[in-house]
């Protein structure tokens, strides 16, 4: 019993010290549960925007429009809705919809409706983008049976009590909802009653929709009035609603059409025929006439709205296209400009290199003197080059190029990798990049330098400031590489000349660096040294300026 009972005070003081740090977490913890709901909120809305394709509406006051607007509840169903739209304004402020029987007239009311609360609670509407209305405070609906036994009122009785509630709404931020206004009673007082009310809603200057089959209701409105009708199509020919609204007229009930569309039997629906009086069968042919008169000017406005649209379409597309060419003309002359100019700039360089040549006694003296890679004529530096290979032949190692991605002339430093990079060398920087960004040298070559130079032989002495490169023991590509750096370095330095030490051998580095030195473009001269200076195991190079 004694473990019992210190069990029970243990768990007691666990809960009291529980509670006191909740406690004191209080206002955390309701901040946070706030902040919970809102977030579950906003979330609930945007999963509803969504499965309603909804959009935010526009507040605007003295204007509602309603563009494609659908009833929410038949677009969840994932029903085949008819989208109508719905404008009012400060000269139009009530809709006066009438039309036949099941043929979409308070579905239309109650899509409004919905409409208006759902903008209320900062919900996105069933309508298109662009859809605007104002911020209504107040909403008077008079759908639907009210009657009401325990305060002794009838359906007609709380139908007349709402309406004359709905009277003390003033102001366009007013709304007010009423399906078949005076409808069930007597219809010449009905639509006596519905016209005062409509006339009293009109002068407080609120925004209405009302639905009505009272003939009287359907005529005698002026321009001041504030009343605007509409109506739902019927179609003629098939016999049924296509439950499309048509602002400016009103529309006919068609109950007779409605009964033996219902199925009621033949022989009633024709007796109730020739119940109607010749002004009433009249009247409804006149009627008739309009609305398929009017249903012709909304085909013809849709088929021309749709023709637009398309218009506008491919308007856009040939835009596009013009554009397109323009763009492409461009760059065609922009290329065509630039192959012109380098067409030029070769035909120059080969005038001044032809120019040259007449200088000088013999064309086939100069021709045997210039490089291999020379001989072949100024027009083969001009030729596009495709691939890595022809690359290669165009510039072997130790060829000057130019880096496009440095803007800076270099020297080809060996042959491409299989990806198409080239090791190059630069003010003494060794990189490595792709083939095809490697153009001709900004500083072309003279290939004539070798001709044009005096044939003189000269002796040098070794100063202290020369600077001796070393090459034996190194392979060629080795040499040529190590040559190529001190080279550079001299040419940076502004140093006038450079000893080379490559030995005799079996004479491959000799001729190897020697070839090499008649295409390079630090190298001013070269001789051989002399006795004195070396012998023919050393080569005596004068750096360009």
């Amino acid at each position: 019993r004694q473990v019992e009972v210190e069990i029970d005070e243990e768990i007691e003081r666990l809960l009291r010290e529980l509670t006191e740090y909740l406690a004191g977490l209080a206002a955390q913890i309701d901040q946070t549960r706030s902040a919970m709901v809102e977030c579950d909120i906003r979330f609930a809305q945007a999963h509803l925007s969504n499965q309603m394709q909804a959009s935010p509406p526009e507040f605007s006051e003295g204007q509602l429009e309603l563009q494609e607007i659908r009833h929410p509840l038949l677009v969840l169903n994932n029903e085949n809705v008819v989208a109508n739209t719905v404008r009012l304004d400060p000269e139009n402020r009530i809709l006066l919809l009438s039309g036949p029987n099941a043929g979409g007239k308070t579905v239309l009311l109650k899509s409004i409706g919905l409409a208006a609360q759902m903008a209320r609670c900062g919900l996105p509407i069933c309508a298109e983008p662009g859809s605007k209305l104002p911020f209504f405070t107040r909403l008077d609906v008079g759908v639907g049976d009210s009657q009401s036994v325990d305060a002794h009122l009838s359906t007609f009785a709380a139908h007349l009590k709402i309406l004359d509630q709905a009277t003390v709404a003033v102001g366009m931020d007013q709304l007010l909802l009423i399906d078949e206004i005076c409808g069930s009673t007597d219809p010449e007082e009905g639509a006596a009653l519905a016209r005062s009310f409509i006339e009293a809603y009109s002068k407080n200057k609120v925004f209405a929709v009302i639905t009505s089959h009272l003939g009287p209701l359907k005529s005698g409105w002026d321009e001041n009035s504030g009343v605007i009708h509409g109506s739902l199509e019927y179609d003629g020919d098939s016999g049924s609603p296509t439950y499309q609204l048509i602002m400016g007229i009103p529309g006919q009930s068609l109950a007779i059409q409605t009964a033996r569309r219902a199925g009621v039997r033949q022989d009633i629906v024709q007796r109730a025929l020739e119940h109607l009086s010749p002004e009433r069968k009249e009247f409804q042919e006149k009627l008739e006439t309009l609305e398929s008169a009017n249903a012709e000017i909304e085909r013809m406005k849709k088929r021309l709205q749709d023709e637009f649209k398309q218009t506008q379409k491919s308007k856009s597309k040939y835009e596009g296209l013009v554009l397109k060419f323009q763009r492409e003309r461009e760059n065609m002359l922009e290329q065509a400009l630039k192959r012109a100019e380098q067409k030029v700039e070769r035909m120059i360089e080969f005038a001044q290199v032809t120019d040259t040549f007449k200088k000088h006694e013999s064309l086939q003296k100069v021709k045997t003197q210039l490089p291999e890679v020379i001989k072949a004529g100024p027009a083969t530096g001009a030729a596009r080059i495709d691939t890595p290979e022809e690359f290669t032949r165009r510039y072997p190692p130790g060829s000057r190029v130019f880096v496009s991605t440095i803007g800076r002339d270099a020297v080809v430093q060996g042959r491409p990798s299989p990806k198409g990079e080239v090791p190059i060398l630069s003010n003494s920087m060794r990189l490595t990049v792709h083939w095809e960004t490697l153009r001709p040298p900004q500083q072309a070559q003279n290939p004539t330098a070798e001709v044009i130079r005096k044939t003189a032989k000269y002796s040098y002495s070794a100063n202290e400031g020369d600077r001796v490169v070393d090459l034996r023991g190194l392979s060629v590509d080795e040499a040529v590489s190590q040559l190529e750096i001190q080279l550079d370095t001299a040419a940076l330095n502004k140093e006038e000349r450079v000893k080379v030490i490559h030995g005799h051998g079996t004479d491959t580095l000799k001729r190897s660096v020697r070839s090499y030195l008649s295409r390079s473009i630090y190298v001013k001269k070269w001789t051989a040294g002399t006795p004195d200076s070396g012998g023919d195991g050393v080569t005596w190079i004068e750096i360009n300026d």
